[in-house]
């Protein structure tokens, strides 16, 4: 009677085993395409795959035709994050149902794919008239771009910066003013001098004044760089270019008016107008150097 019972518990206990082992999650394999939303081309990316327990599986689409896959063995929510030089980030979640046969789970994700050169912002006045304080519209171009390379934390970026006028001109014609004046001093001097007087030594020009664009433009950057510095690598991933002033476009020709025969003198002259700069933005940021998958 007793053998008979310890028999009946083993037997319940293998059919427990048995049923369990049945009950496990099978292995099921994720694959899919990876392809640019714009173009539909496929592309190379790196892709991480975070499992429900934590696990964080890292693999990557081929650069050919853009194809990934990857067998899993749990079962519920999976996080599926393409990201690289060459994409922005993308996340997606894509559930693992329970099973207990192998299956094929396909999920195709569309990325954006990040083309060198290509312009993130552009502003034309992003800082307040030959100064570095940020415009509401410039504060706003360099928070989208921080938040950009947050979140793409592989990508490179340029920022352009740029002045607003030409103020060297400016500075040179008052230093040239100054300069003739103390010279036009001394000449009247030199004439009123008695003989046997020494003559006051003649002015020295100085040389030319350093343009005030160049230090404005590093205020500019400095300014940026502050804003920008909790950004990860911040200091490597930005590159910064001083762009100098547009060549300054000629004035078309102003005819004089014409004189009315039936009025006496002459007809005035034409007014020289000077060259004018065109306008250009201030700050414009493009997207710096982009590394290939398998380089």
């Amino acid at each position: 009677m007793i053998a008979s019972v310890r028999a009946m518990v083993l037997v319940g206990a293998f059919g427990l085993v048995v049923s369990g082992a049945m009950a496990q999650q099978a292995n099921l394999n994720l694959e899919g395409t990876i392809r640019d939303s714009v173009t539909g081309k496929p592309v190379g990316c790196k892709i991480f795959i975070y499992t429900p327990s934590g696990k964080r599986i890292s693999i990557s689409s081929n650069s050919k035709d853009g194809s990934y896959l990857q067998t899993l063995s749990e079962a519920g929510p999976h996080k599926v994050a393409c990201t690289g030089y060459n994409v922005y980030r993308k996340e997606v979640v894509v559930e693992i149902p329970k099973a207990e046969k192998f299956k094929i789970i396909k999920h195709d994700i569309s990325v954006r794919e990040v083309v060198e050169g290509s312009q993130l912002a552009s502003v034309m006045n992003a800082f307040d008239r030959n100064a570095a304080t940020l415009t509401p519209a410039g504060k706003a171009a360099v928070d989208q771009f921080s938040e950009i390379l947050r979140v793409n934390q592989e990508m490179n970026l340029v920022v352009t910066v740029a002045p607003d006028e030409d103020q060297l001109t400016m500075v040179k014609a008052q230093a040239d003013a100054a300069y003739a004046k103390e010279l036009d001093a001394w000449k009247k001097a030199t004439k009123k001098l008695k003989k046997g007087q020494t003559a006051p030594p003649e002015p020295v020009k100085a040389a030319d004044p350093a343009d005030p664009n160049t230090d404005l433009i590093a205020r500019r950057i400095a300014t940026i760089k502050e804003l920008t510095k909790a950004v990860k690598m911040g200091d490597v991933r930005v590159s910064y270019v001083a762009k100098p002033l547009a060549a300054p476009v000629a004035p078309a020709p102003v005819t004089p008016a014409a004189v009315d025969p039936k009025k006496k003198g002459k007809a005035p002259a034409a007014k020289a107008v000077a060259p004018v700069a065109p306008a250009q933005p201030t700050i414009v940021v493009t997207i710096g150097k982009v590394k290939k998958l398998y380089e």
